[in-house]
């Protein structure tokens, strides 16, 4: 028998995310998405990015399609549907749109139809019912007799001609609410598969639906009452694991492609008849009709076997991503992955989820090493981890195959798109809350389909989360509050509210206490790291705005392209912010200056998500600048993104002349400088900047220096800035470690010596 995921034990805070006295004054409870979004300067996400939110609120109706309408009493006339506006139809009579009704017409106002009037008919009416079909005046043309005008119209509606069009659902002649979300019974009955057997089928019964979002419980045996010793779980309705009633005894497409089967117990050994089953079931009523619910295809066909070793996001707190293999092969659409444990059978923990070629959360071995990502080793493990040495440690297979890790190309990625991009904000549902509890979030980097959320609810410095671009459990800002679901405030509110409780707050909200430069951080491609170096480490105490402004004016000109980097943060027109301050700033790059308005923070309870938000439009590290000073490791693991850089794989490079090193030596100098043994450098021929550097680290073939010279290049180090490199200097201001900062220096020992040697008695 199958569980549904365990949820991990919440994260205490130092006030209720979503509670609190009934008092307007307390923080949290005036907490509402425009003056959060107003005050840290930040944007939401578009609704219509959330595909599955889409799907709940499509409308039956479409322009184009036709029903009938009373213009008097017992008198109908067909009209064809403009526009849709909620349960508000904008319609235009059949025949009106002649070139003769519009200058008769030209000032009539638009026919607004409300569904829940129910006057509409379908055109099967109307073929039934002719003499009561006639045309409204201004449908009416020329000057003939009403006989012959109605019989040509009729035929024109009600054959072929003008009339052509889809008719309009009979579920919105009835009444009945246009949107399918709006439409699912709460009490009755879905089919729903299993989270791990992907083909077992039983009956759910609908508690609660929010918004499509339903809370639901499994039946039991007889399908007369909820099973006792099952949980309720929440899944949205457009989730691939839901059905409507009927659909395992169906012959539909989707599933005869599939062998679905009815199971109580949701096990193959525990199979009962689709007969048996629909007869349990024929008591209750369907939850929501078949034609209401997505539509699945079947998932690709994989290629993986069982013990294929893997990468994979740990499903349940979903921070880290661990090793993973292959225990269990379903068919060629489904397998089953498990984290790896290699502690004693007793401690160890089954953490398993059921996998398509297509899912987002697995990636192919040394993926995280190539996208600068932490890979957690698996619970046992000593040591350092690499999968070289980790496949080799695995024993053999029963077959007495070696552990194998499989190729990327057995990884696939949906074709579906979406449009989010980076600080924006959103709405989630997160497993370390209640199940009625959304929080908010942001998106702070992208991986694949893959995005890292910082969680906003919860402390500054709390690791992010890795979220599948299409998950359900995604919402736009908004949604938790339109349909009642119950919503954690950002932790700036928190914070604010237990500060007031405690009258520990003394300082007016325009006054800071520091503001952090973390200059290890990644800062991104538009800033120089060698001018970032050369910031103060801290300003403050002080007043936000003044504090703020003096600090971006000292991160623009530390740019490359000063000017570029002060437009990509200056103020938006189309979105004015007036909770911000203004404050003109000036740039200069070449000779030319530019000016433009800065809005500034005003408020030091939103400081942290304004810097956060300031820091993602550089495109770097979300806690580059930050209210907290970073001793240890950043949690977006920007020290890995640096060894990324600075150790990336070099190809050969096309040898050089030997060149002179002054424009005064003479060419006797020359072979006792190649008495040296000179190697060939490695490097990228787009890497062309700053040939002194280039050529006085040519005799480098270490791949740790051969990635600082790329560094030195791009910050515009010359040789002599170069030759005065000590090693505290490189450890701190190139992030590497003391062996290959070791090695650097050992390389401008080197240099300085030979230096001497050619031009001391000169």
């Amino acid at each position: 028998q199958t569980a549904e995921p365990a949820t991990a034990k919440p994260v205490e805070t130092p006030l209720a995310a979503s509670t609190g006295p009934e008092d307007d004054s307390n923080p949290c409870r005036s907490f509402t998405w425009d003056d959060y979004l107003q005050n840290t300067g930040a944007i939401a996400a578009d609704s219509d990015t959330f595909h599955h939110v889409e799907a709940a609120h499509a409308s039956l109706c479409r322009p184009g399609m036709l029903f009938a309408l009373p213009w008097k009493r017992d008198t109908y006339w067909p009209v064809r549907i403009a526009t849709v506006s909620g349960p508000l139809l904008g319609v235009q009579f059949v025949g009106a749109a002649s070139s003769v009704a519009k200058e008769q017409h030209q000032h009539q106002q638009p026919v607004w139809y409300s569904v829940a009037s129910k006057t509409g008919k379908s055109l099967d009416w109307c073929r039934q019912n002719p003499t009561l079909v006639k045309p409204p005046p201004e449908v009416r043309v020329g000057d003939s007799s009403d006989t012959a005008d109605d019989a040509v119209l009729k035929s024109l509606l009600l054959g072929k001609g003008e009339g052509e069009g889809e008719d309009a659902p009979t579920e919105m002649l009835d009444g009945d609410a246009l949107q399918p979300a709006e439409r699912i019974l709460e009490g009755g009955l879905l089919e729903c598969c299993d989270c791990l057997m992907p083909y077992a089928l039983w009956f759910v019964k609908v508690v609660s639906n929010r918004g499509g979002r339903l809370q639901l419980v499994w039946m039991d045996e007889q399908c007369s009452e909820p099973r006792p010793d099952r949980e309720p779980f929440y899944l949205f309705f457009t989730s691939h694991r839901l059905h409507p009633l009927g659909f395992g005894a169906s012959d539909s497409e989707q599933k005869s492609s599939l062998p679905y089967y009815y199971s109580p117990s949701l096990t193959e050994s525990g199979r009962v008849s689709n007969e048996s089953a629909t007869s349990l079931s024929s008591s209750w009523q369907p939850a929501l009709a078949g034609k209401f619910m997505r539509k699945h295809r079947a998932p690709p066909q994989h290629r993986f076997r069982l013990g294929h070793r893997m990468e994979a996001v740990h499903p349940v707190h979903r921070r880290t991503i661990q090793p993973a293999s292959v225990v269990s092969v379903i068919d060629k659409h489904f397998f089953i992955v498990e984290l790896d444990d290699l502690r004693p059978p007793s401690e160890r923990q089954s953490v398993k989820r059921l996998c398509t070629a297509e899912t987002c959360e697995i990636f192919a071995a040394n993926t995280c090493a190539s996208r600068s990502l932490p890979l957690t080793p698996p619970p046992g493990h000593s040591g350092h981890f690499t999968w070289a040495g980790y496949l080799a440690s695995l024993p053999a297979s029963s077959d007495g195959q070696a552990a194998q890790a499989p190729p990327d190309s057995y990884f696939q990625l949906p074709d579906e798109e979406f449009d989010f991009c980076l600080g924006e904000k959103l709405e989630m549902v997160s497993q370390e809350e209640p199940a009625n509890t959304l929080v908010p979030a942001t998106i702070t980097r992208f991986i694949g389909r893959l995005m890292l959320l910082h969680l906003n609810h919860l402390p500054p410095l709390s690791p992010p989360i890795l979220v599948d671009m299409g998950s359900t459990s995604l919402f736009h800002v908004g949604w938790a509050e339109l349909n009642g679901h119950r919503m954690s405030v950002p932790f700036c509110y928190q914070q604010a509210a237990h500060h007031k409780r405690l009258l520990t707050n003394v300082h007016p909200p325009s006054w800071c206490s520091k503001i952090y430069v973390n200059s290890r951080c990644h800062v991104g491609p538009s800033l120089s790291k060698g001018s970032v170096d050369g910031l103060p480490k801290s300003l403050g105490p002080g007043d936000v705005c003044v504090l703020l402004e003096d600090l971006i004016s000292r991160i623009v000109q530390a740019a490359y392209n000063p000017t570029k980097v002060l437009k990509d943060i200056e103020r938006d027109p189309e979105e004015p912010r007036d909770s911000l301050a203004q404050r003109p700033m000036k740039a200069k790059f070449k000779g030319k200056s530019y000016s433009s308005i800065v809005q500034l923070c005003n408020n030091s309870m939103f400081l942290d998500e304004y810097l956060k938000q300031f820091c993602i439009r550089l495109k770097a590290c979300p806690y580059f600048v930050s209210v907290f000073r970073l001793r240890t490791s950043c949690p977006e693991t920007c020290q890995a993104r640096l060894k990324k850089l600075l150790t990336v794989e070099r190809l050969p490079r096309k040898t050089r002349p030997p060149r002179l090193l002054r424009p005064n030596a003479s060419a006797s100098n020359l072979p006792q400088l190649e008495q040296q043994p000179q190697h060939q450098a490695g490097g990228d021929d787009s890497y062309q900047g700053g040939a002194d550097v280039d050529d006085d680290l040519a005799s480098n073939h270490s791949s740790a220096n051969g990635g600082a010279a790329r560094l030195l290049v791009s910050e515009k180090v010359d040789g002599q800035a170069f030759l005065l490199l000590t090693l505290p200097t490189v450890v701190s201001g190139l992030g590497l470690s003391l062996s290959a900062s070791a090695e650097l220096c050992h390389c401008v020992w080197q240099l300085k010596k030979a230096f001497f040697q050619q031009f001391a008695n000169s």
